[in-house]
């Protein structure tokens, strides 16, 4: 059984020897994330690229003839269903379909925790997505819902990395260390994928400064996500046990983004639908 101190060592010796096989972003994902970003995309486009992925073209007629869409005629051509939800939808949608796949890729030791790791980041990701919407900051929808997605990545790499550890190694490791060893270095591993997959510095700033006690208040989709993180924690929708206990309303990112009591009671009720299952929490 080995302590966090050396587990952190053998991590860090691994990564610097390059001996680990990182998360590889979705190349689909990233060309449409980039290219709409830059106003690059229309229907027709965005059609062209999802069709080299069945399973994403799938999904966007499964989404345009969700019951979000109610009371409108179905859809059956991609095309059509690109029109309806529009590109930035489109985007978004993509980008949540490739980061499950990253989550759902285990079948080791880690499997019930990438999943309980899923359930929280999707969580976050559509919080975040609605708070910024309906609290004065719809231009910053997007964004934030893309930085949800991203802030726990280094949870993600790093339980991958720790099950090649166990296999190869033959290591013994308690829960305690396994949960100390991701808090310390989540955020600073997460911030070096980011950078290896040539995501914006915004992005990176989101997983960087997350848990950091001085962060900049001008940063208001980093406010957001710190919010709706915890605030996920507190609704049960957390990937481990956290020691302290959050109490939200009392977070000074409240009083950054001028969010109300109604505010923050609409959220919640936000986060327990996101319990209701993942085509609710997709739709």
């Amino acid at each position: 059984m080995i302590d966090q101190q050396e587990l952190e060592t053998l991590i860090n010796a691994r990564l610097e020897a390059g001996d680990v096989e990182l998360p590889v972003f979705d190349d689909i994902a990233l060309r449409i994330h980039r290219e709409v970003r830059e106003n690059k995309l229309d229907a027709d486009l965005i059609c062209g690229i999802l069709e080299e992925d069945l399973a994403l073209v799938a999904e966007m007629l499964r989404m345009a003839n969700s019951s979000f869409f109610a009371g409108m005629s179905p859809v059956g051509s991609l095309k059509e269903a690109a029109v309806r939800l529009g590109v930035r939808q489109i985007a978004s949608i993509v980008f949540s379909v490739s980061q499950k796949r990253l989550y759902s890729a285990s079948n080791g030791l880690f499997k019930s925790r990438l999943t309980q790791l899923w359930k929280h980041t999707s969580a976050v990701s559509l919080g975040a997505r609605w708070l910024a919407a309906n609290s004065g900051y719809r231009s910053l929808a997007d964004e934030a819902f893309v930085s949800g997605l991203l802030h726990d990545i280094g949870k993600l790499s790093l339980l991958c990395i720790l099950e090649d550890l166990i296999e190869k190694e033959s290591l013994e490791l308690t829960d305690e260390v396994v949960d100390a060893t991701l808090l310390s270095m989540y955020c600073q591993h997460g911030e070096q994928l980011l950078d290896s997959w040539n995501l914006p510095e915004e992005y990176k700033t989101i997983v960087r400064e997350q848990n950091s006690e001085d962060f900049d208040p001008s940063n208001s989709v980093l406010a957001i996500v710190r919010l709706v993180d915890k605030a996920c924690v507190v609704a049960g929708l957390s990937d481990m046990d956290y020691a302290e206990d959050f109490d939200v309303p009392a977070m000074k990112e409240v009083q950054m983004l001028s969010l109300t009591d109604e505010d923050l009671s609409e959220l919640n009720l936000i986060l327990e639908d996101a319990k209701g299952g993942e085509s609710k929490k997709a739709a």
